[in-house]
């Protein structure tokens, strides 16, 4: 694989920014949902479990909503997986016009489908 499953992490949350801060038009919605296998769940900061097709529902609500957006990605760190999969867990960010950040811890499981990394899960929990 030309990309590792690290580089995914950043790719697809420089994609999230910019689809939040409509920076890309609502088109985009496809490219973004391809980064997630069919099978995809994810249990945000809320502690609700989120099939691929509540995620792309939220995405579509969403296109716009937070203009000011910045997505910060720090500490990520592999843990040992099994191949086809990577798991990983880092910090994420988010501020909005500059301001200060709330941080997520988040553990993701990738997946290699079809010579790319999709996300197959994800959870975050909000920082103290």
């Amino acid at each position: 694989m030309d990309i590792t499953a690290e580089h995914e992490v950043h790719h697809l949350h420089d994609k999230l920014q910019a689809w939040f801060r409509a920076d890309v038009g609502a088109d985009a919605l496809d490219d973004l949902m391809a980064h997630f296998c069919a099978d995809f769940s994810m249990v945000g900061i809320a502690g609700r479990r989120l099939d691929r097709n509540a995620v792309q529902a939220l995405f579509a609500g969403g296109h716009g909503a937070r203009p000011g957006l910045q997505i910060s990605i720090e500490a990520v760190q592999a843990v040992d997986a099994l191949s086809p999969l990577a798991v990983l867990r880092y910090r994420e960010g988010h501020s909005l016009d500059g301001g200060r950040p709330t941080w997520r811890e988040s553990l993701a499981v990738l997946r290699q489908e079809q010579g790319r990394w999709r996300w197959l899960a994800l959870h975050e929990v909000p920082m103290a």
